[in-house]
């Protein structure tokens, strides 16, 4: 069997077939569909390795200039989603980060698969602008004590989750309580990667530490497959919190401008 990657254009769950540009939007066509192919990497309908279809194909397939589609590709590129190899087409270089502390995955679930009993206090629960904002210390108990390891605040419209106000997330699951009750089923997160300075409300969740001079914190959206948002999200990770990353380096030469290290 060949290690070659295959060409997912011809699967049965064609992605191209769901992707719809509006030329009254206001919006260029190039950027709505690298917005549509960026949707599809990132949602695993072209996985790592898979070879995206021809800028010919996306030509014909869309009705739309092949200026647009190199435009779109460029936006790709510049993303680091795919790359372009002579010969072979744009191949889907993004590899999703997956069973991490910071995914989308129930944190409940999480604490369960480590035998432990998962414990939430809720620290702030307001409505501004028609948004739910959760705020919540999670952490994990052994029995003998508690030990807090994030802390996450969630942006939830009452427009989606009409009635969210009235559960107590003390008790409840978020996640379980979306799944269940809105048919709302987190499939994806896009999430950025920044240091938070200490300030009160962390101290009071992770203990004061002179040491600690900031707090990984992750930010972003949480998506369902098809690209709807679930919520906003930005969790802060205690210092106690084990981060695990693998990187690969590719063959393809650094970017103009940036040297060895």
């Amino acid at each position: 069997m060949s290690d070659a990657p295959q060409d997912q254009t011809g699967s049965r769950e064609d992605p191209l077939g769901s992707i719809r540009l509006d030329l009254y939007s206001g919006e260029q066509l190039y950027r709505q569909l690298h917005q549509a192919l960026r949707a599809a990497i990132l949602s695993g309908a072209y996985s790592e390795g898979g070879i995206l279809p021809s800028e010919n194909e996306l030509r014909d397939r869309l009705s739309i200039a092949r200026t647009t589609v190199r435009n779109a590709m460029a936006l790709l590129e510049r993303d680091g989603l795919v790359r372009k190899e002579r010969g072979r087409g744009t191949i889907v270089t993004h590899r999703p980060v997956t069973h991490s502390v910071w995914n989308f995955g129930s944190f409940s679930d999480l604490a369960r698969s480590k035998g432990l009993r998962p414990v939430t206090r809720v620290l702030g629960h307001r409505i501004e602008d028609g948004t739910l904002i959760l705020t919540r210390a999670r952490g994990l108990d052994d029995g003998s004590r508690v030990t807090w390891m994030n802390l996450d605040t969630s942006w939830l419209p009452l427009a989606l989750y009409p009635g969210i106000e009235r559960y107590d997330f003390a008790a409840l699951s978020l996640y379980e309580v979306l799944r269940r009750d809105y048919d709302r089923h987190p499939a994806r997160s896009e999430l950025s990667l920044r240091v938070v300075p200490p300030s009160a409300l962390l101290s009071e969740v992770f203990g004061e530490d002179p040491a600690i001079a900031g707090y990984l914190c992750a930010s972003g959206e949480v998506l369902d497959a098809e690209g709807r948002e679930v919520e906003r999200t930005s969790i802060v990770y205690s210092p106690r919190v084990e981060m695990n990353f693998s990187t690969r380096w590719g063959q393809n030469p650094a970017p103009q401008g940036i040297g060895e290290k």
